[in-house]
């Protein structure tokens, strides 16, 4: 009962002091807590930053500590506060997307007559790398500028002769990506959030330029025309016609990793819907099996098994058709779902 009484008497007696002393304009300190971004140059705006005052009054191991308030950095990442000079301040950082920082604060030498300051870095969520290869002109060299279209933030990289560039980003935002080559190229690219959103930390967003390359003629929403290389199955078997346009799709793919491809798998419409969907399904495996075994990455791919739903010719049900007229629809077709590449049949 006395130990409890005597925490409630000292805490009460904390209050009192805290109160005092910051009545007493002369004995409080203006500090500024600046908070950055640990990933980029630069101010975290709209940060919460709670302030609580500890003091042990002789005895460490039953420190008092007294909130102070909890404050909201500005436009250029700070905010300005009174403190107590010769006090220990917790001082805990947090905002939505990033990880929430404690830290400490000593204002033993701090004074009405110096510029008192501390700075906090806040470790975003969610980062990715943007990572490429711009090729350089012989004896040329360049920059590339990342800006963060929401925040106007931006970070440069100077490219030498190799022209390998990699900058941090941070997913769900819109970026602006500058390529610069004095007396060749000054080319804006954007960088939209849902081109980074399929990444992760270990898997950047790779975007690699040529200056004066023909651009992209294939984006999401295209049909990639690969008809060919025979993108056909044998009769109603798992057997493809050919592999030449699996080998096309996997150097497409590996060129351009932000790319994803939907491929499509098709059948004749004899035999009954549920015998088409199980043979659409078995030749799924078939061309999955084919792509691990190239060593293209899962997340460049998806299947969508269509059976018999998008028949080519006349030959539907209840139609009497002969096999090569059948042989039309065990097809695959293949749709882009995301990214955009160069892509040339003569290739």
């Amino acid at each position: 009962m006395y130990r409890l009484i005597r925490i409630h008497i000292v805490f009460f007696v904390g209050l009192i002091a805290q109160w005092s002393i910051a009545q007493n304009g002369t004995s409080t300190v203006p500090t500024a807590i600046y908070i950055g971004n640990a990933a980029f140059e630069a101010p975290v705006h709209g940060a919460k930053v709670a302030l609580t005052l500890q003091e042990d009054f002789g005895n460490q191991k039953r420190p008092v500590s007294t909130f102070i308030g909890e404050f909201v950095s500005d436009t250029a990442g700070v905010i300005t506060v009174s403190l107590i000079p010769d006090k220990s301040y917790l001082i805990q950082t947090s905002k939505d997307g990033f990880y929430t920082q404690l830290s400490k604060v000593k204002t033993a030498n701090f004074s009405r007559t110096q510029q008192n300051k501390k700075g906090i870095s806040l470790r975003p969520r969610n980062i990715i790398s943007i990572k490429g290869n711009i090729v350089m002109p012989k004896g040329k060299t360049g920059t590339v500028t990342l800006k963060n279209k929401i925040t106007n933030y931006t970070r440069t990289e100077v490219l030498d002769a190799t022209g390998d560039y990699d900058i941090k980003a941070v997913k769900g935002n819109d970026y602006e990506l500058h390529v610069v080559i004095e007396g060749v190229m000054d080319t804006l690219v954007s960088i939209e959030k849902k081109d980074l959103s399929a990444g992760s930390g270990n898997i950047p967003f790779v975007y690699n330029f040529v200056p004066n390359a023909p651009k992209p003629n294939y984006r999401a929403g295209d049909v990639l025309d690969l008809e060919a290389y025979n993108l056909k199955f044998i009769d109603r078997t798992v057997r493809l016609s050919g592999e030449i346009w699996l080998d096309t799709l996997t150097r497409i793919l590996r060129d351009n990793p932000n790319v994803k491809i939907e491929i499509q798998i098709h059948t004749d419409a004899r035999k009954s819907d549920r015998l088409n969907l199980i043979l659409s399904k078995k030749r799924k495996e078939t061309v999955e099996a084919e792509l691990i075994e190239r060593g293209v990455s899962v997340n460049q791919y998806v299947f969508e098994l269509k059976g018999e739903d998008e028949i080519l010719n006349d030959c539907v049900d209840g139609v009497n058709c002969s096999r090569r007229e059948h042989a039309v629809n065990n097809r695959v077709s293949l749709l882009v779902k995301e990214g955009a590449f160069l892509f040339e049949k003569s290739d």
